[in-house]
C-alpha cells in the first residue's frame, strides 16, 4: 500500500485478506525507487493527492513493478480516468465510495484476470 489515509488502511486491509492478497505493509509516500526495492505482488495506491502527475507516476510505477498488479484506490473520478490508468498499465481501479464486499470483490477479479474497474467510477 502506498500514500493511503490512515483511516481507511483498516478497510483495505480486511478487503485485501478476503481476497486472498500477500501481507499488508504499508509506505508513507509514494516513491518509485523504495517500492521498486520492495517489489511487492499487489500495489494498492491512493493517487488523488500526489504533488506530481498521477499519470506519469502510475507510468513509473507499471516499468519498475512489470509483473505487479497495480491497483489505484481513487474518489471522484470519471470513466474517463480509469481509461487513462488503464492505458497506463494499472490493473484495477477502485472507488473510496464503495464498500469492504465490493473491495474485495475488485481485488479479487484484479489478482484472477488482471483487469478491474469498479462500477462506481463509470458514472
Amino acid at each position: 500500500m502506498a500514500a493511503i489515509d490512515p483511516a481507511e488502511i483498516p478497510l483495505l486491509e480486511a478487503a485485501l485478506k478476503g481476497a486472498g492478497g500477500p501481507a499488508f505493509s504499508t509506505l508513507s509516500r509514494l516513491d518509485v525507487v523504495d517500492i521498486a526495492k520492495i517489489a511487492p505482488n499487489i500495489l494498492i495506491a491512493d493517487v488523488d493527492e500526489l504533488d506530481v502527475d498521477p499519470l506519469e507516476m502510475l507510468r513509473r510505477l507499471r516499468f519498475v513493478l512489470p509483473e505487479c498488479v497495480i491497483v489505484v484506490y481513487t474518489s471522484g473520478r470519471k470513466l474517463s480516468w480509469a481509461r487513462a490508468c488503464h492505458l497506463t498499465g494499472v490493473n484495477c481501479l477502485l472507488s473510496k465510495g464503495s464498500s469492504e464486499a465490493q473491495l474485495t470483490t475488485g481485488l479479487r477479479r484484479a489478482m484472477l484476470s488482471g483487469c478491474y474497474t469498479d462500477p462506481l467510477l463509470a458514472g
